[in-house]
């Protein structure tokens, strides 16, 4: 199982992924992938350095995610892909990438044009989309803030709207 935890956070790497979550699944290395931290010199230092010591990270773009997920998939390591939307991680299954069949879904923002559906997710009628492919494509797809908490399906919220 060389690829531990698949998540959608909208702030990437944070306190909550490194410390709680890395408690409870395995995590040698993170691989982020999002185009615009992956094409921001400084964000992607900062965030190549946001791990505690001994997790590496890298920032990729999607066409890079692929190659790093697949190969990830078969490492002696484990490894958490972090993005922070499920437009991206549509964009990598559409691009051959397999992460596996659980995705876990921590905070997405109120922005213009969402909607709340769940604590701390607020998303768009894209981000609707992607989870409904991620869904038909087999995965299993979970809102969970922290360990603790107890999750939510994607099912169960699309059966209550």
């Amino acid at each position: 199982m060389p690829i531990s935890f698949v998540r959608i956070d909208d702030r990437i790497i944070h306190g909550q992924v490194v410390t709680r979550w890395a408690k409870f699944k395995p995590c040698n290395g993170i691989l982020v992938v999002d185009e615009k931290a992956a094409n921001d010199p400084l964000q992607k230092r900062i965030l190549e350095h946001a791990a505690p010591p001994g997790v590496k990270v890298g920032v990729y773009t999607v066409l890079e995610g692929v190659e790093k997920v697949n190969k990830a998939r078969n490492a002696k390591n484990s490894y958490f892909v972090i993005v922070n939307s499920p437009i991206t991680l549509e964009k990598l299954v559409e691009s051959g990438a397999d992460f596996g069949k659980d995705l876990n879904v921590g905070p997405m923002s109120s922005r213009t044009s969402t909607k709340q559906i769940a604590k701390n997710v607020s998303i768009t009628v894209e981000e609707e989309a992607a989870f409904d492919y991620l869904h038909k494509h087999g995965i299993e797809i979970t809102f969970q803030l922290i360990p603790d908490e107890s999750a939510t399906t994607w099912a169960k919220l699309k059966g209550g709207r």
